[in-house]
């Protein structure tokens, strides 16, 4: 059996049925919807170490509920506890704090390892982990450095373990460029020379020193480095590579003057992540001039920014870069409604739905606006209106396009017959049989033919 349709609401009796093995094809939908405290209780003394694991990742349920696992007899399922949920582009609820203590204390090397590095734990919790007699986590103390005495800082920097020492050194360059001339000598791979190029503090001469390589990645890196001095930076706005001179336009200390002399473009089609300074800022002004910016990357940044005022976003809701526009949409929850609506109309990324779930997203009136719209995208939208009628409901689960009839299958308004019907069609099964209008008898009628115990 390889999967199972449930709807969100299904009843504890239905959902405990669900546990046997013969629904194991169902056991997936348990990481993504609340559950009540005697479903949890059969899970964590479940006989399958799947379905136990399956629970550990859950990103719905609470860190109370999750953190039930920590006894797991089996060292697997505690490994997946210890590693945190991540849910695309949101968070997990916690794990309590006795619990994240028992797992870094956890007797399996790779369960407190994965905790202390992917946990997601408290930051002092791991700051004590500084004199560890296990070097894993001695390193992993180091992410949380501002937590650190001056004495377990110099501990680690001197460190007998070469891994350690070099994740201190790291942590420390940020604020000392004595370190990032240490680590750039040190013969660093690519990745983390880089970030020490582009995060670390720099005297005049270290920037010289890689303002004169031969690697882009590294120049580049360090016009992006905003403790770089600004005089040997501005030399590289003539450097052979595009990316260079694009990474020095969006300095903070630049003019929109001096960002125009520089030879760069940016593409519509051009992927680049929010520049740093501009994503973290704070400050409403500096954050207006760069959402009126000529500079599309700029203003992408801003549109990123959590802390935009409403007037920049208003500005930026009709910029003429889409995807300004679509990392407003994703990000800002202030903007409006028709803008959200638009650009989810124009999206041609596999994330499009999440706009859906934008808390303006108008909703209401759609059914009225796109029923009957010839385009089938749009007809599917029809189905969120609240407020829609079973007449168009059951019009939109006779459409020839499968996207259409299985989002109008799904519609709890949906008329009982036509819901019935629609759990017997191919096109619409799965949808139907997740309707949270569906009845716990037809549920369990459908189990039963699936061979599922009761």
């Amino acid at each position: 059996m390889s999967a199972i349709a449930f709807n969100t609401s299904a009843s504890t009796d239905l959902l405990l049925r669900l546990l046997h093995q013969e629904a194991a094809g169902a056991w997936g939908a348990f990481m993504a919807r609340p559950l009540p405290d005697e479903v949890v209780d059969a899970i964590v003394v479940h006989p399958e170490r799947r379905l136990r694991s399956t629970f550990a990742e859950s990103f719905a349920v609470s860190g109370e509920q999750r953190g039930r696992l920590v006894d797991d007899p089996h060292f697997r399922v505690r490994q997946v506890l210890a590693n945190a949920p991540n849910p695309f582009r949101s968070g997990a609820p916690s794990l309590p704090l006795p619990v994240q203590r028992r797992l870094l204390d956890d007797p399996e090397p790779i369960v407190r390892r994965d905790a202390a590095f992917y946990g997601n734990f408290d930051d002092r919790l791991i700051a004590g982990l500084c004199d560890h007699e296990d070097a894993f986590m001695r390193e992993a103390s180091c992410g949380s450095w501002s937590l650190l005495s001056e004495s377990e800082r110099d501990r680690l920097l001197h460190d007998p373990d070469d891994d350690v020492r070099q994740r201190a050194r790291i942590a420390a360059c940020g604020a000392d460029a004595f370190w990032t001339g240490v680590l750039l000598e040190s013969g660093l791979d690519a990745s983390p020379r880089r970030d020490v190029i582009r995060y670390g503090a720099m005297t005049a001469a270290l920037a010289e020193q890689v303002a004169a390589g031969d690697d882009a990645w590294d120049r580049q890196a360090l016009a992006l480095n905003t403790r770089a001095p600004l005089d040997v930076v501005r030399k590289l706005a003539d450097d052979p590579e595009h990316s260079v001179r694009l990474a020095v336009s969006v300095r903070p200390e630049f003019t929109e003057a001096e960002r125009a002399a520089i030879d760069f473009t940016v593409d519509p089609s051009d992927r680049l992540s929010p520049v740093e300074w501009v994503r973290t800022c704070e400050d409403a002004d500096v954050l207006r001039d760069c959402a009126r910016s000529s500079h599309t990357w700029l203003r992408r940044s801003a549109a990123f920014a959590e802390h935009l005022p409403a007037d920049a976003v208003e500005l930026l809701s009709h910029d003429d870069d889409y995807a300004v526009r679509l990392l407003l949409c994703e990000r800002q929850p202030t903007v409006d409604g028709e803008v959200v609506l638009e650009t989810y109309l124009k999206c041609q990324v596999i994330t499009k739905s999440l706009l859906l779930s934008h808390r303006n997203f108008p909703k209401t009136g759609l059914a009225k606006r796109f029923a009957d719209d010839p385009d089938r995208v749009k007809r599917a939208l029809a189905v969120l209106d609240p407020d829609v009628d079973a007449d168009v409901l059951a019009r939109l689960l006779a459409d020839d396009e499968s996207s259409v009839s299985s989002a109008a299958a799904g519609h709890p308004a949906l008329p009982p017959d036509l819901l019935l019907r629609a759990c017997d069609e191919p096109a619409t099964a799965t949808s139907a049989l997740r309707n949270p209008s569906l009845p716990a008898d037809v549920m369990h009628e459908r189990l039963d033919a699936l061979g599922v115990p009761r």
